[in-house]
Parts: structure tokens; C-alpha cells; sequence
């Protein structure tokens, strides 16, 4: 009787101590996955602080705008837009970022600053909810309003190297977003050449 108890027993003992090992051998499995996983990208550098907030908004600019704001908006400089050149954006600071393009297949270094800083800039009439950006090839899309603000979507101004971006690179001002938003927001969204920013 004794024996058959402590012939359990030690079966017992044996299926315990294998439910441990099987646990430790996934628990050292998923820590070498975790830490096979790439590190998350730091944040973009300040290359220029942004100018503290001007009282007014820029005086339209004499020539071509880079890019023109339009629609539900209450600050305006020209027949009811907001038209900025280069130095008016760049009162936006610059922030130097890295980023992959889906449709480059590859990493590219650009500067610019968050768009929401642009929209907040045009002042949206309360209510609106969306952008409706426009290319000079006349391609559009629509950006969710509140994901403006929210995520770490940029308006790229200059190239990695600080010089004006130049059109056949996707200026004279595009759209790009941060490492880890591509799950969220389809590639068709990279619009570039950009012409004007409707807020509906």
C-alpha cells in the first residue's frame, strides 16, 4: 500500500517538475522574443525651436505659397485662406526625423514640423473634424482632424540635409508619419507635392 502511495507521490512529483520546466523554457522563449523585437524609434530632434506665438498671423506672402490652408478657419492672411511661404513655416521650428516610405521602399531623413502645429496655426472653426489635403497633381485625401492632434503626423518642409524640398522629392511640402503609426494609417496617405490643407 505504502508503495503504491509513494509510487503516486513521486509521479506526481515528476509531472510537476515538467509543467515548471515547460514553463520556464516559454517564459525564456517569449523574453528572447521581446528582446529580439526593434527598439522603438526615439522621438524626432529639435534641429530649431518653433517661434514663440506671434500676436497675428504672417502677412501673405508676395509670391507662390507653399502651402495654402483653406475652409472652416478663422485666421486668415489672403481672400479668406491662410497662404504661407517658407518663412512662415519655418517659424514652425524644425524637427529632423527618420522615417520609411512605404512607397520609396526605404528609410529617408526630412525635416519639418507636426501638422497639427499648421492646422492650430489656421485656427479651425469649431466643429471641424477634418482635412482635406490636395496635391498639385490634383491627388486628395482626407485626414481625421483629432488624429492630427494626436499622433506624431509631420509636414515635411526641407530634406535631411536642410535644404527647401524640391518637387521631384515630394515638395514643396509633404506629408509623413512616425514609426509605429503604419498599422494604423494606410500608405495612400503619404500625400506629397502638397497645394492646399481644406479644413472641413
Amino acid at each position: 500500500m505504502r508503495t503504491v502511495e509513494g509510487g503516486s507521490a513521486h509521479a506526481r512529483v515528476h509531472v510537476v517538475l515538467a509543467l515548471l520546466g515547460a514553463a520556464v523554457v516559454a517564459l525564456t522563449t517569449a523574453c528572447g522574443a521581446a528582446s529580439d523585437a526593434p527598439a522603438p524609434a526615439p522621438p524626432p530632434a529639435v534641429l530649431r525651436a518653433p517661434d514663440p506665438a506671434p500676436a497675428t498671423v504672417p502677412a501673405a506672402p508676395q509670391g507662390k505659397p507653399l502651402v495654402t490652408v483653406t475652409g472652416r478657419i478663422t485666421a486668415t492672411n489672403a481672400d479668406g485662406a491662410l497662404r504661407l511661404d517658407q518663412a512662415a513655416l519655418d517659424r514652425f521650428g524644425l524637427l529632423a526625423m527618420d522615417v520609411d516610405d512605404p512607397w520609396a521602399k526605404q528609410r529617408m531623413a526630412l525635416q519639418g514640423f507636426r501638422l497639427r502645429d499648421l492646422v492650430e496655426e489656421a485656427k479651425p472653426a469649431a466643429g471641424a473634424t477634418t482635412l482635406h489635403v490636395t496635391a498639385l497633381d490634383d491627388y486628395q485625401i482626407d485626414l481625421n482632424l483629432a488624429d492630427v492632434r494626436a499622433d506624431d503626423i509631420f509636414l515635411a518642409t526641407r530634406t535631411g540635409q536642410g535644404a527647401a524640398l524640391p518637387v521631384e522629392d515630394g515638395g514643396p511640402t509633404r506629408v509623413v508619419f512616425a514609426d509605429g503609426l503604419a498599422p494604423r494609417f494606410s500608405p495612400d496617405l503619404w500625400i506629397w507635392n502638397i497645394e492646399t490643407i481644406e479644413v472641413r
